[in-house]
């Protein structure tokens, strides 16, 4: 069962409304998870926790026969405005997923199952023989600047509990941030063939059409991910001092006509 995230209410809705955030974000180090599945072309290839559906329309634009599955409503509407790939409205944990499938692909959805052995057995299950598999899991949250940065800029505001960078092994964004933890829950739900590496890639944070780059990366962490969360019910006079101390952060990471900050991920490999 995927952790209670409100993925099928506000935070599905707002991931929406970010979409375009979103892929800036994430699409530099899922693009090398990609390119990890190999030659996808005339392949049956799921796409675990799809959102929106960048990378679903990625993967067939390789050639791919692509069934894109997610827990919400909100962006799947958004990934069905493009008719090429199939999506499914589930649990991909424990829901029929149409398989079987020649290649798995998740990027950043494979961290928040409650059980994740039994959710990646499933998966397994409705995956046919030598499936391939590559999923993307951040790294620790201090290597990611997305997280870090935004963080520690409002700890003086905050105060450090509630900046405190989010734990591995609990189910949430930095997960699967151990090799150990990851590598036992993949072996034991059968998965083979194990390999995995650290990319590092620089994203941009932005979100909205701000012309200023540093008001759009303050507006993506203040809607979107570990700050955001710990910005619900503060007052109005709060929410402008960390708005202040982002910018402020973010001067830093100014190139151009964008805040690109570091990131890093595991690209995890194997076969069913």
């Amino acid at each position: 069962m995927v952790v209670k995230l409100d993925w099928q209410g506000q935070v599905g809705k707002e991931w929406a409304i970010r979409a375009d955030g979103l892929n800036q974000l994430l699409g530099p180090v899922g693009q090398a998870g990609i390119k990890a599945l190999g030659d996808v072309a005339g392949k049956r290839v799921l796409d675990v926790g799809c959102g929106a559906g960048s990378t679903s329309r990625a993967l067939s634009a390789l050639g791919a026969d692509v069934t894109g599955v997610d827990v919400s409503s909100d962006l799947l509407e958004l990934a069905k405005e493009n008719k090429t790939e199939r999506y499914i409205l589930a649990d991909a944990s424990r829901d029929t997923l149409g398989g079987p499938y020649d290649a798995v692909y998740s990027r950043f959805g494979a961290m928040f199952f409650d059980d994740p052995t039994a959710g990646w057995v499933h998966i397994r299950a409705q995956s046919g023989a030598g499936c391939k598999l590559s999923i993307v899991s951040w790294c620790d949250a201090n290597d990611n600047g997305w997280a870090s940065i935004p963080m520690m800029a409002a700890r003086p505001i905050l105060g450090p509990e509630k900046t405190q960078m989010a734990p591995s092994t609990v189910p949430g964004p930095f997960a699967w941030a151990d090799p150990e933890y990851f590598g036992n829950i993949l072996r034991s739900a059968g998965w083979q063939n194990l390999q995995w590496k650290a990319v590092d890639r620089l994203a941009e944070i932005t979100t909205g059409d701000n012309p200023d780059p540093v008001e759009r990366a303050v507006l993506f962490s203040l809607r979107i991910g570990i700050l955001a969360r710990h910005m619900a019910g503060v007052s109005d006079e709060i929410r402008e001092q960390v708005a202040a101390a982002l910018r402020l952060a973010y001067q830093d990471y100014l190139v151009g006509n964008a805040v690109r900050v570091p990131t890093k991920a595991w690209i995890i490999t194997g076969t069913s």
